[in-house]
């Protein structure tokens, strides 16, 4: 270190008879100039503090003894260490998080084919209910034209609508005046109810009576609706 020197004397360093000084300001003397310990800086005039120059000193204090050489060495394999740890911890970081966006593309991408699912299925549900509404409510150009005209009612409708039952409940059909008019001749009146002859009476029960009633009622049904249907 031959730089050493005291910034009042410029006396160097080895000295068997005075010692050196460091102030924390920066500055350097020898125990001969400066040889009380509160008095200010002799250069800058300002407090300070004082350590003394000895191996043994704090390494704060040793770092502006040393051969700059030897603290760039020392200094760049600290920085070699420093950039060594914070490469792999941001390669770590860079691998987890590249892994996360591989897990999110394959969880949208499942996504994605499950939506496309979906909404093919809505549309063949929407084509088989718009289908079953057609089939249930048919519109109206795909409705059978009537014969008779729009609107006319069939020969059969009109006659059933003419028609009425007896209120006697025999069953005999009965028919309006207009009805009447239409048929014309073809009405012929009904034939006189059959009579057998009369024969010596004879001891029947009265359900033989009632058989006998019920077969001539139909039998007369019977020739009327011949006759109404010539």
């Amino acid at each position: 270190m031959d730089w050493v020197h005291c910034n009042t004397c410029y006396l160097s360093p080895p000295s068997k008879e005075y010692k050196f000084l460091l102030t924390s300001c920066g500055h350097i003397f020898c125990t001969k100039c400066y040889n009380k310990p509160k008095i200010p800086c002799l250069v800058c005039k300002n407090k300070c503090m004082i350590t003394p120059l000895r191996p043994n000193m704090s390494p704060d204090v040793q770092l502006f003894f040393m051969d700059p050489l030897e603290v760039a060495t020392k200094l760049h394999k600290q920085l070699l260490k420093v950039l060594d740890f914070q490469k792999t911890q941001r390669k770590r970081l860079t691998a987890y998080r590249i892994n996360n966006i591989k897990k999110s593309q394959t969880t949208l991408n499942s996504m994605q084919q499950e939506l496309q699912r979906l909404t093919n299925e809505n549309k063949h549900l929407k084509s088989l209910l718009a289908q079953a509404k057609e089939n249930r409510h048919p519109s109206n150009g795909s409705r059978r034209p009537s014969p008779f005209g729009v609107g006319a009612p069939s020969p059969a409708t009109s006659i059933d609508r003419r028609m009425r039952v007896s209120p006697a409940g025999v069953g005999r059909p009965q028919y309006n005046n207009s009805f009447a008019q239409v048929l014309g001749s073809r009405i012929t009146p009904p034939p006189p109810i059959f009579q057998t002859p009369r024969t010596t009476p004879s001891p029947r029960s009265l359900e033989d009576c009632k058989r006998s009633v019920e077969y001539n009622s139909k039998r007369q049904y019977k020739s009327y609706s011949g006759n109404m249907s010539r």
